[in-house]
C-alpha cells in the first residue's frame, strides 16, 4: 500500500508579483551513462551556482521547519550525509541535534562557504557519485537537489547513491520543487510554465544602481548574467532591473517523486508529503539480508 500524500493548504495571500519561468526543452544527452553530466546542467546549474554562491548565501540562512524536525528526530551521534548542501543552512541543526554532518556540493564556492561558516567537513562532490563508504550513514539529506537533474536516469542514480550510503534502517529525506504551486498549496510566488524550466535568479542590492554591460560587481562573468524582468527573492524597491542567471529546474508533479523511489527496491517509502512548495519523502534502507534471501527476488537489481 502506497503511503498517503499529505497536502497543506495555505490561505495567506502571496507577497509580491508572481515569478515567471521559461519552459525549456531538455536535449537528448547522447549517452546512456547517468554519470555523464549534460551540458544543460553544466551551463545552467553548475556554472550558475558557482557565479551566485556569495549572493545565494545571503538569502538562504535557515532550514525549513520539517527538515529541522527530521534532523531533531535522529538519535544523538548519528552520522548524517548532506548531499548537495549548498551554503550549509541545514548543518547547524545537525550539530545541535548531537549528530555528525558530512557535507558535499557540486559547487566549489558553495562548499567552501559551508565549510568556513559552519566548521564542518565539506567536500566538492557530485551527489550521483559520492566518495563515501557504503552503508556508513544513519541519515542522508537531499534537499532541493533532485530538481536540478535533467533526466530520469540521473534522478534515479542520485537516489540510488543516497541509498548506497545508508546503513540498514537508515533514513533518506528528499525535497524537490513542486510543479503545483497554486494558492491553496503554497505561498511561493513561482508559477511554472512546464516541468522543465529556466528559473531566474537576480543579483539584487537594495537601492544600488547597476551599470549596464561589462563585469558586474564582484567580478561575476557577464556571459551568465542577462537582463530580465524576473526576480527570485522578496525585496524592496530597485532602481534598475538587476542582471539575472537562468537556473535549470525540473519541477515534480504529485506522485512523481514517489514513483522514482519505487524504482529502488532497497528503499521503503515511509512518508510522502507537500511542504514549502516541495514534494517530499522519507524513505528507509531495507536490511540487505532481506534483499538477498531466497524469497526476495522482487527486490533484486537486474543483472
Amino acid at each position: 500500500m502506497k503511503p498517503l500524500l499529505k497536502q497543506r493548504s495555505c490561505d495567506a495571500e502571496l507577497k509580491g508579483p508572481e515569478q515567471k519561468t521559461t519552459a525549456v526543452i531538455v536535449p537528448e544527452t547522447g549517452s546512456e551513462n547517468p554519470l555523464r553530466t549534460p551540458t544543460l546542467e553544466v551551463e545552467n546549474v553548475h556554472k550558475v551556482y558557482d557565479a551566485i554562491a556569495s549572493h545565494w548565501n545571503h538569502t538562504r540562512y535557515k532550514a525549513w521547519p520539517k527538515v529541522e524536525a527530521f534532523i531533531r528526530g535522529l538519535p544523538r551521534g548519528s552520522l548524517v550525509a548532506d548531499l548537495g548542501c549548498g551554503n550549509g543552512k541545514n548543518l547547524p541543526h545537525v550539530k545541535e541535534a548531537g549528530c555528525f554532518p558530512v557535507a558535499s556540493d557540486i559547487s566549489g564556492p558553495l562548499a567552501e562557504i559551508a565549510a568556513k561558516e559552519h566548521g564542518v567537513c565539506c567536500m566538492v562532490s557530485d551527489c550521483l557519485c559520492a566518495p563515501l563508504r557504503n552503508g556508513s550513514f544513519d541519515a542522508v539529506l537531499s534537499i532541493a537537489v533532485l530538481h536540478h537533474l535533467s533526466t530520469e536516469p540521473r534522478r534515479v542514480q542520485a537516489l540510488r547513491e543516497a541509498a548506497r550510503l545508508l546503513r540498514p534502517g537508515g533514513q533518506l529525506l528528499v525535497y524537490c520543487w513542486s510543479y503545483e504551486q497554486d494558492d491553496q498549496r503554497s505561498r511561493s510566488r513561482h508559477r511554472f510554465q512546464a516541468q522543465d524550466v529556466l528559473v531566474p535568479w537576480s543579483f539584487r542590492t537594495p537601492g544600488v544602481k547597476k551599470a549596464a554591460g561589462g563585469t558586474s560587481k564582484g567580478g561575476r562573468d557577464e556571459t551568465l548574467l542577462k537582463d530580465s524582468a524576473g526576480g527570485d527573492e522578496d525585496g524592496g524597491s530597485w532602481e534598475e532591473k538587476p542582471p539575472v542567471c537562468q537556473r535549470y529546474c525540473h519541477v515534480y508533479r504529485e506522485g512523481e517523486l514517489q514513483e522514482l523511489l519505487e524504482q529502488l527496491p532497497e528503499l521503503e517509502v515511509l512518508e510522502s508529503y507537500f511542504d514549502t512548495g516541495n514534494w517530499c519523502a522519507v524513505a528507509r534502507k531495507r536490511d540487505v539480508r532481506q534483499l538477498t534471501s531466497p524469497d526476495s527476488s522482487a527486490f533484486r537489481q537486474p543483472e
